[in-house]
C-alpha cells in the first residue's frame, strides 16, 4: 500500500462514518507515525502502568491521581485504577457523550481514550492528563495506547498481526 493511500485510510476511519458521534475532527495531535509499533503488550504492566505511574522526569503521576474509585467520585466517573480500569474503558460508552466510546478495540482513531491522550482539542473535553499534570505522556506513551487499541484492547497479552501491517499511526502521517 502507498504512503498517501495510507493517509487516506487513516482519514476515512477518522472522518467517515464510524466515527461520527465524537463532535469534531481531533486537533493539535501529536505525531507518532514514526515510533517503531509494539507488537506485544500486556495490558496490567505497560497500559495500566501508565495509568498509574506516567512520569518519565523522576516524578510520580498517574492518571489514577484523579481517577479512581470513591470517595471521592472518580473524574468524569471513570475508575482507571488496577482491577476497574479496562471494565471501564473497552467497550463503554464516555460519560460526555453515550454514542462515543472509550476504547472501540481496533480502532483507535475511534476511542476516546487515544484522541484524549494525543490530541489537544480532542473532539470531547480537552487533552489529558489535564493542564500537562505530571509532564503528561510522552509520545511512545501515547503510541502504547494506539497499540494496545489497534491489537484489539485485551486484558492480557497481545500479540495480533498490527492491523494488517497497517502502519501509519496516529492523526498526524
Amino acid at each position: 500500500m502507498q504512503p498517501a493511500a495510507r493517509i487516506v485510510i487513516a482519514a476515512g476511519l477518522v472522518f467517515g462514518g464510524a466515527s461520527q458521534g465524537i463532535a469534531g475532527a481531533p486537533e493539535g495531535c501529536t505525531r507518532i507515525a514514526d515510533i517503531a509499533p509494539n507488537y506485544a503488550i500486556t495490558y496490567g504492566a505497560a497500559i495500566q502502568g501508565l495509568f498509574d505511574d506516567y512520569a518519565t522526569n523522576g516524578g510520580s503521576a498517574g492518571c489514577v491521581d484523579c481517577h479512581f474509585a470513591p470517595p471521592p467520585m472518580p473524574s468524569a466517573g471513570l475508575d482507571l485504577s488496577a482491577g476497574a480500569s479496562w471494565g471501564h474503558l473497552v467497550g463503554v460508552p464516555s460519560s460526555a457523550d453515550e454514542n462515543v466510546f472509550y476504547v472501540v478495540p481496533g480502532r483507535p482513531e475511534e476511542s476516546l481514550l487515544f484522541r484524549k491522550v494525543n490530541c489537544d482539542t480532542p473532539g470531547i473535553g480537552a487533552r489529558m492528563p489535564l493542564d500537562n499534570y505530571g509532564g503528561g505522556l510522552q509520545p511512545e506513551q501515547q503510541a502504547l495506547i494506539y497499540d494496545w487499541i489497534a491489537n484489539g484492547a485485551l486484558p492480557g497479552t497481545s500479540a495480533t498481526v498490527f492491523r494488517d501491517g497497517f502502519d501509519i499511526r496516529g492523526f498526524v502521517p
